[in-house]
């Protein structure tokens, strides 16, 4: 079976729809994190090696990684991408200005307004 007009018709516009899928939902995550206070430190498209990365104006760090099978984004002090707790001495040694942007900080209908939107973004497509 040839690549061209063969595997790679599917799996391309695979990879594209997939990609669009998960941007929307990983940008219902940050943009309900803004709305809600709570800063983002990195937003990805994809795992693995970054391939391309840039700081926006907000500090936020853009990254497209070399496998596009998902995406995260990581809130200040979250302790990595999955946001799974903080790491507890890096969040006490925080001025309270920033411990305040937080996700862990926010409280309990922001974070669950952060979380949910996600697959509310999703629904919405």
């Amino acid at each position: 079976m040839p690549l061209v007009g063969g595997t790679l018709t599917y799996i391309v516009p695979f990879v594209i729809v997939l990609g669009i899928v998960i941007f929307i939902h990983e940008y219902g995550h940050y943009i309900a994190g803004r709305w809600c206070g709570i800063h983002a430190e990195a937003f990805s498209m994809g795992f693995g090696p970054i391939l391309i990365s840039w700081t926006d104006q907000r500090g936020t760090r853009w990254q497209i990684s070399a496998l596009p099978l998902g995406g995260f984004v990581k809130f200040l002090g979250d302790a990595n991408a999955a946001s799974a707790g903080v790491e507890r001495e890096k969040f006490d040694a925080m001025p309270e200005e920033l411990r305040a942007k937080t996700f862990e900080a926010a409280t309990l209908w922001r974070r669950a307004l952060t979380v949910f939107a996600g697959p509310a973004a999703n629904f919405l497509l």
